[in-house]
C-alpha cells in the first residue's frame, strides 16, 4: 500500500475540502482493498450516492471514508441523526474508514477500520439541532462516539505512518464477522458488554465485576429489565466467538 496521496491531481482547485476530497478519494481508488473479501480492490460509488464512496466489485460491500489532517477525538461526525439511527437499526450502514493524513507532505498517517456490524445506537450521539437562523434550521445531525467501540472493532489498516498487511486485517474483520447477520438489538448487546469486559485492567475477571457495570448497561439499554440474565448470555456469545474462555465459579479469561 503507497501512502503518498495523488496531490497533483487536485491542483486546479482552489478550494482546501475540494481539493481534500479529490486527492483522498483518488488515493482510495488505488490504494483501498476489501476487508470482507479477498478483492484488491475498491471501486469508486456513483456520483452523488449519499453516505458510500467505495464499494467492492465481488462481494458488494460499501464502504464510506472520512478524512481529515488532524487526529481524529473521540467522535467523527456524521450525517443527520435520525436517518443513521434507522440504517444502524436496518443493518444499512456502510463500513466506515477513517483517514488522518499529513497535509504538509499528503502523506497517510493513521486508517482505521470501523466494520459496520460493528455499529450500533451506542455509538450515535445526537447533536443539538440547528439554530433558527441557519440555513437548515432545526436539522439535527450525529456524531460517532468512537469510544462506545470496542477495541477489537477498530481495526488498524495503517498505523503510525506503517501498513499492517492486509491478512491481518482480514483476519480481524472475519473474527467480527459472525455479528453481521445478527439483529441490531443482540448485535448491541454484545458489543456493549464486550466494551466492559476491555476496559478491566487485567485478562482475568470475575462475572460480580461485569454486573457491577449493570447500570451503565441499562443506560445504553433502557427497555431491558433483565440485565443480569443479559449479560450471562452476551459473555456465551464472546465465549463462542473466542473472546472469553470460561474459567469456571463465575471467572473469565479475557483473550486477546
Amino acid at each position: 500500500m503507497l501512502l503518498e496521496m495523488p496531490v497533483a491531481l487536485a491542483a486546479s482547485y482552489r478550494s482546501p475540502s475540494q481539493r481534500a476530497r479529490i486527492i483522498t478519494e483518488a488515493w482510495g481508488c488505488g490504494e483501498l482493498y476489501c476487508p470482507r473479501c479477498d478483492s484488491p480492490r475498491l471501486e469508486p460509488s456513483t456520483a452523488n450516492t449519499r453516505v458510500v464512496d467505495f464499494a467492492c466489485p465481488n462481494c458488494a460491500a460499501t464502504v464510506q471514508l472520512k478524512s481529515q489532517s488532524h487526529p481524529f477525538s473521540n467522535r467523527i461526525i456524521d450525517a443527520a441523526y435520525e436517518p443513521m439511527r434507522r440504517a444502524v437499526e436496518e443493518n444499512r450502514t456502510p463500513h466506515f474508514l477513517a483517514l488522518y493524513y499529513d497535509k504538509r507532505l499528503w502523506r497517510i498517517i493513521d486508517l482505521t477500520l470501523f466494520p459496520a456490524f460493528a455499529l450500533t445506537t451506542s455509538c450515535l450521539e445526537r447533536r443539538k439541532p440547528l439554530s433558527v437562523t441557519a440555513r437548515r434550521a432545526g436539522w439535527v445531525g450525529c456524531n460517532i462516539l468512537l469510544c462506545n467501540i470496542p477495541e477489537d472493532a477498530r481495526i488498524a489498516v495503517v498505523s503510525n505512518g506503517r501498513p499492517e498487511s492486509a491478512v491481518l486485517v482480514r483476519r480481524r474483520f472475519r473474527r467480527l464477522q459472525p455479528l453481521e447477520g445478527v439483529a441490531h438489538e443482540s448485535r448491541g448487546w454484545v458489543l456493549d458488554v464486550l466494551n466492559v469486559v476491555r476496559s478491566f485492567p487485567e485478562p482475568r475477571f470475575r462475572l460480580a465485576e461485569v454486573y457491577d457495570r449493570a447500570e451503565d448497561l441499562r443506560t445504553l439499554h433502557p427497555g431491558n429489565l433483565h440485565i443480569h440474565e443479559k449479560i450471562r448470555q452476551q459473555l456465551q456469545r464472546l465465549r463462542d466467538m473466542g473472546f472469553v474462555e470460561f474459567l469456571g465459579g463465575g471467572r473469565y479469561l479475557r483473550k486477546s
